[in-house]
């Protein structure tokens, strides 16, 4: 049976209760909202009271609100409840006779009792009256008219403080934000980020695009994909590991600046800076170069510290989970990857054969070794000796050149591009993007290769692509960056998890009754 549970079965039973009353337990129409909870609190703080009182009373209008009712306590004739909408929560108060029900039956003289009875902790309802204060000096809604908009079957979690459980709150979203407000302004946070970041694009003339998910092989990253099937054209495809190549494809086609948020897939393990589905951003500008990215990198950071976050200072936790500052205020610092090897490593990347570069990865702790390819295990070492020493931002540049099989290489073994890394994640990568289709292939092939080898992350030749560089491409830089992982940073979130409305998660473990248990049981012994 679906509703065993007394509680639901008890609200059931009001809800049927309501419709004998003539109200809608579930509300169908419209109900206008004057004013959030926020916009009540602050009017009251900047300005006095009377003056809001006396613009209410000369344009003879009253205040609308709308949310949740989370706290009630009944007081003789008088009754206190909170509401709790988007932006907090503000406390309301019924007075015997003196408010009225929407659709309730004539005669049903009691609106009171149709409160204090009918309505639960959980429901929505919709309020209008007047402001005051209390003696205590709390900002209160005088309720002069209630219309009840929406029943919740199930009770809130327990005394209404909030869930204690962090696999609750990635589970079940929904009752995080409801009893987090913290919760609740992170991601609200999140979408002014995004907001932002649009239109700092904007602002620089990049035209918004969309490519697709689904691709009939991926590329633009290194990286394992998630495999699918297209019933309808009878194909195996793969989900999108980046958006680069066919960003690319665009600027080949003749438009100049361009960006796409997008959602990208990596089969790849989890951590708290790994998750398999992810928010990117990704542009591309043509006869641009890094170094111009790296000033609208900067300028966009400052940006959205500035306009959303209200400060360049930032409390992070870190590897070892204490917590430091990260300031995006001043300008990045920068080094070479190679010099970063040197000195965390004592590995020369220029210098060292195939065997010295084994035998470093081994003594730094690499985990996977075998059919990996000499460039993977430099970034390997790079990431375990170098790169967790990273807290402030910085541009991390000059990386080996096969492991950037996109980027235009500089001639001495290494690409154009560069890394900025923040409290050891990186968060932005950034190529000065090859255009030489003859050097394409060649590096594409040599890819190829080494996933034959046994690479499972390294890249397949994409005849599609090339022909589009075969076509022409001009001179571009391309860049892109984890909306997740920034925005863990700027809300000093530990796990990307808790800047993710609904990350993915194992089944949770289905609970087994006694009657299943047993019969388990019996089978094994049989």
């Amino acid at each position: 049976m679906p509703y065993s549970d007394p509680l639901i079965q008890e609200r059931i039973r009001k809800i049927n209760e309501i419709k004998k009353l003539g109200v809608q337990p579930y509300a169908k129409t419209h109900f206008h909202i004057s004013n959030n909870t926020q916009e009540i609190l602050e009017a009251a703080k900047n300005s006095e009271l009377r003056e809001i009182k006396e613009i209410q009373a000369e344009a003879n209008i009253n205040i609308s609100i709308a949310g949740r009712v989370v706290l009630y306590r009944s007081m003789g004739k008088l009754a206190f409840a909170q509401i709790q909408d988007e932006f907090g929560r503000l406390q309301v108060c019924f007075q015997k006779d003196q408010f009225t029900v929407e659709e309730l039956n004539e005669e049903e003289k009691s609106p009171a009792k149709f409160i204090e009875k009918l309505v639960d902790l959980g429901d929505f309802i919709g309020l209008t009256g007047e402001i005051f204060k209390t003696n205590h000096g709390e900002l209160t809604l005088f309720v002069k008219h209630v219309r009840f908009l929406s029943k919740a079957l199930r009770p809130m979690p327990e005394k209404f403080h909030g869930i204690a459980s962090q696999e609750t709150m990635y589970r079940e979203r929904n009752l995080d934000l409801m009893t987090n407000q913290n919760t609740m302004n992170r991601f609200k946070l999140r979408s002014k980020m995004v907001h932002e970041i649009r239109s700092f694009f904007h602002d620089k003339e990049f035209l918004e695009i969309e490519t697709p998910i689904l691709q009939s092989q991926a590329g633009g990253a290194m990286a394992k994909v998630f495999n699918t099937h297209h019933n309808a054209l009878d194909q195996d495809m793969v989900l999108r590991i980046a958006s680069e190549l066919d960003n690319k494809r665009v600027i080949g086609g003749g438009m100049n600046k361009i960006f796409e948020i997008c959602k990208d897939f990596r089969n790849e393990g989890t951590d708290p800076s790994h998750l398999q589905e992810f928010t990117m951003l990704e542009w591309y500008a043509a006869y641009a170069d890094i170094d111009d990215n790296k000033r609208w990198t900067e300028e966009m950071l400052h940006r959205v510290c500035k306009n959303v976050f209200k400060k360049d200072i930032f409390q992070v936790s870190d590897t070892e989970g204490n917590i430091t500052e990260i300031n995006f205020g001043e300008k990045f610092a920068e080094a070479r990857f190679p010099d970063l090897l040197k000195e965390f490593a004592d590995l020369d990347m220029f210098t060292a054969s195939d065997d010295e570069v084994l035998e470093c990865a081994k003594k730094v702790g690499v985990e996977k070794i075998e059919g990996v390819g000499r460039a993977n295990l430099l970034d390997d070492i790079y990431k375990k000796t170098a790169r967790c020493k990273l807290i402030q931002p910085t541009f991390v540049y000059d990386y080996p050149e096969e492991l950037k099989p996109l980027a235009a290489p500089n001639g001495d073994g290494t690409a154009s591009c560069f890394q900025l890394v923040v409290n050891t994640w990186e968060i932005v990568n950034s190529y000065g993007e090859l255009i030489d289709p003859q050097v394409q292939r060649k590096l594409l092939e040599d890819q190829s290769k080494a996933k034959d080898g046994g690479d499972d992350e390294a890249m397949e030749v994409d005849e599609v692509f090339l022909k589009a560089m075969e076509h022409g491409f001009p001179p571009m830089t391309g860049s892109g960056f984890g909306i997740d992982r920034l925005m863990a940073i700027f809300s000093g979130q530990p796990n990307l998890r808790d800047v993710v409305l609904f990350p993915t998660m194992k089944p949770a473990k289905k609970a087994v009754s006694a009657k299943e248990a047993e019969a388990k049981y019996r089978s094994k012994k049989k």
